[in-house]
C-alpha cells in the first residue's frame, strides 16, 4: 500500500462530498461519464485496492465481468501494479465495457468495487452489468460461470410435458415453486410442494423448506449438471397423493414463503441509478404533479380511493372464502382425530394382548429350554465318562498288544550267544535295541556270521558281565539295585561295555564312577596332608 494514501474513513467522507458535488452536476443534465464528479485518483486507488484486490471469494457475494482491457486500463491510471502486459496509455478508462466481444478476456470484480466504478465512470452505451454469484464447489468457492438447466415438470406428468428453465445453484425453492406454478397457472387457493433430484438417475428428495438453497439440498457440485423437478398438487380432499413414482407419500406441509424474484433481482436496480439522480427525479416529478389542477388531483383521489374500496371488498371476501375453507378443514381434522384414537386404543389393545402372549409363551420356552439344557447336560457327563472309561480300556489293549507283539517277534527272532562258555537265549529284537551297538551291527544282516554246531553265536567275552548288558537291552536301562556294588565289577563291567559299544550304558556307568572318584581323590588329598604334618 501506499504510505500517503489517506485512511478509509477519510476516503469515504471525500466520497461523500464528492456526491454532494455529483448531484449539483446532475440537477443540470449531467452523466456518471461526464459531471466530473469522479474522486481524486488517490481516493480512487485506495477505495479500489480495498475492495478489489483484497477481497476472495466467499459463497453468496456478487461478482460483475469487465472487459480485462478496461480493468488494466483503470489500474495503469490509477497506479496499482498489474500482473499482466497489456499496453496502454496512462489516462482515464471511459465509460466500463463488458461485453466479451469487445474483448479476448474478461475479468470480474466485487460488488463492492463495482459500486464505485459505476458512480465514477458509468456505463458504456450497448453494455449491460453481468452479475455472477460465488458458489462452493466441492467445498471451495468459485464464481459460477453457467447457471443450470432445471427440468420442469408436474408430478406423474407426460414425459414429454416439461419445461427447461435456467436458474442458479444458490436460488431458493421457493422461487422455483413460484415459477413452476406460473408455468402451470396454478391457483393461489391450490397447495403444492416441490421433489428434486440432481439428475435423472438419482433419487428423489423432498424439497419442503422453500427458505433452502437448492443446490445444496440436491448437493450439485457442476454447472452441467441437469437436476429434476417436480411439482406435486394437493388433490381435492387436501391430501397429498399425487407423490412421484417409487417414493413413500407422507403427509408433511412445505414451509416458508413463495418467491416471486430471483437471487439477482432484488439488488439489481438498487444501485444503477445514483441516489442523487433518483432524489432528482423525484423532486421534478413531484413539482410537476403539484402543477396540475387541483380538481385532476381530486378525480385521482376518488378513483384511487374506489380502487382500494374494490381491493378491501375482494380482500373481505377472499378472507370470508378463507374462514370458510380453513373451518371445513377443522371439522376434517376433528373427525380425523376422532378415527385416529379410536384406532389408537385398538392398536393398544391388541399390543397388550400381545405383549402378555409374548410374556407366556417366552416363560413356556425358558422353561423347556432349562429342562433341556439339564437333560443334556446328564447325557454329556454319561457319555464323558463312558468315553473316559473306554479310553482306559483302549490304552490297556494296547499295552497287551504292544506286549504280545513283542513276544511274537521275540520268538521268531530267538537266537542262542555262547559267550565265553556261557549259553544265553535272547531276541533280535533286543540284540538291536541300541543301533549303534556293535551287536545290532553283528546281527544287521550285512555281515555272513558263523554258527556252532548247536547253532549259537560264540563270542569271546566274559560271559558273567554279559547278562547285565543283555538286560540293560531288554529293559531299556539299569534298575537301582540290581547291579553288585563293587568298584571292581563295576571297571569289569565298563570295559565289556565298551567292547560291546553300548553308548547308553556306558554313559551310565561313567556317572556312577565319577562320585567314587571324586571321593577317592579327597581321601588321597586328606592323607597326603596329614603325612606332611
Amino acid at each position: 500500500m501506499y504510505t500517503n494514501s489517506p485512511s478509509v474513513t477519510a476516503l469515504h467522507k471525500q466520497v461523500a462530498v464528492d456526491y454532494r458535488e455529483r448531484s449539483k452536476m446532475a440537477s443540470t443534465g449531467g452523466s456518471p461519464s461526464s459531471c466530473g464528479s469522479s474522486p481524486d485518483v488517490t481516493i480512487q486507488r485506495g477505495l479500489i485496492e480495498q475492495h478489489l484486490l483484497d477481497k476472495k471469494l466467499v459463497e453468496g457475494d456478487y461478482w460483475y465481468i469487465v472487459v480485462s482491457e478496461w480493468l488494466e486500463q483503470l489500474k495503469k491510471y490509477l497506479g496499482i501494479a498489474s500482473a499482466r502486459k497489456i499496453y496502454c496509455p496512462r489516462s482515464p478508462p471511459g465509460p466500463i465495457l463488458t461485453k466479451k466481444e469487445f474483448a479476448h478476456t474478461v475479468d470480474v470484480v466485487h460488488e463492492d468495487a463495482w459500486r464505485y466504478l459505476y458512480q465514477w465512470y458509468g456505463m458504456a452505451e450497448g453494455h449491460r452489468p453481468i452479475k455472477m454469484v460465488v458458489y462452493s464447489y466441492n467445498k471451495t468457492p468459485g464464481i459460477e460461470h453457467n447457471q443450470n438447466s432445471f427440468k420442469m415438470m408436474v408430478c406423474n406428468a407426460p414425459p414429454e410435458d416439461f419445461q427447461i428453465v435456467r436458474f442458479s445453484k444458490l436460488e431458493k425453492i421457493g422461487h422455483l415453486e413460484w415459477k413452476l406454478r406460473e408455468i402451470n397457472r396454478i391457483p393461489r387457493s391450490q397447495s403444492t410442494r416441490l421433489w428434486g433430484k440432481s439428475d435423472t438417475d438419482a433419487g428423489w428428495k423432498p424439497l419442503f423448506s422453500r427458505d433452502k438453497v437448492i443446490g445444496k439440498v440436491l448437493e450439485v457440485d457442476s454447472d452441467f449438471t441437469r437436476p429434476v423437478i417436480a411439482m406435486e398438487i394437493q388433490d381435492a380432499n387436501d391430501t397429498w397423493t399425487n407423490c412421484p413414482d417409487g417414493v413413500e407419500n407422507f403427509q408433511e406441509e412445505p414451509t416458508g414463503p413463495l418467491y416471486d424474484h430471483d437471487i439477482f433481482e432484488d439488488v439489481k436496480e438498487s444501485w444503477e441509478m445514483d441516489i442523487h439522480e433518483q432524489i432528482d427525479g423525484i423532486g421534478r416529478t413531484i413539482a410537476e404533479k403539484l402543477h396540475g389542477t387541483f380538481g385532476f388531483f381530486m378525480g385521482r383521489a376518488k378513483d384511487y380511493i374506489d380502487e382500494k374500496e374494490n381491493s378491501l371488498r375482494e380482500r373481505e371476501r377472499e378472507i370470508g372464502e378463507r374462514e370458510d375453507f380453513v373451518e371445513v378443514r377443522l371439522r376434517k381434522m376433528d373427525d380425523k382425530e376422532k378415527l385416529l384414537n379410536s384406532e389408537l386404543r385398538a392398536c393398544q389393545s391388541r399390543a397388550a394382548e400381545i405383549e402378555r402372549i409374548y410374556d407366556i409363551k417366552e416363560a413356556e420356552l425358558v422353561k423347556n429350554i432349562t429342562a433341556r439344557e439339564a437333560e443334556i447336560q446328564q447325557k454329556i457327563e454319561a457319555l464323558a465318562k463312558e468315553r473316559e472309561f473306554f479310553e482306559q480300556e483302549r490304552e490297556l489293549f494296547e499295552e497287551e498288544l504292544k506286549r504280545v507283539s513283542e513276544m511274537n517277534q521275540m520268538q521268531e527272532g530267538r537266537i542262542k550267544l555262547d559267550i565265553g562258555g556261557t549259553q544265553f537265549t535272547t531276541s533280535l529284537m533286543t540284540l538291536q535295541k541300541d543301533p549303534d551297538s556293535m551287536l545290532a551291527a553283528m546281527f544287521s544282516g550285512r555281515h555272513k556270521l558263523k554258527t556252532e554246531s548247536d547253532g549259537s553265536y560264540f563270542i569271546d567275552r566274559d560271559g558273567a558281565h554279559f547278562r547285565y548288558i543283555l538286560n540293560y537291552l531288554r529293559d531299556g536301562g539299569i534298575k537301582e539295585g540290581t547291579l553288585p556294588n563293587s568298584d571292581t565289577f563295576s571297571r569289569e563291567l565298563q570295559a565289556e561295555t565298551e567292547y560291546y559299544q553300548i553308548s547308553g550304558l556306558l554313559e551310565y556307568l561313567e556317572d556312577l564312577a565319577k562320585p567314587k572318584e571324586a571321593l577317592e581323590a579327597t581321601e588321597v588329598r586328606s592323607e597326603s596332608e596329614d603325612s606332611r604334618s
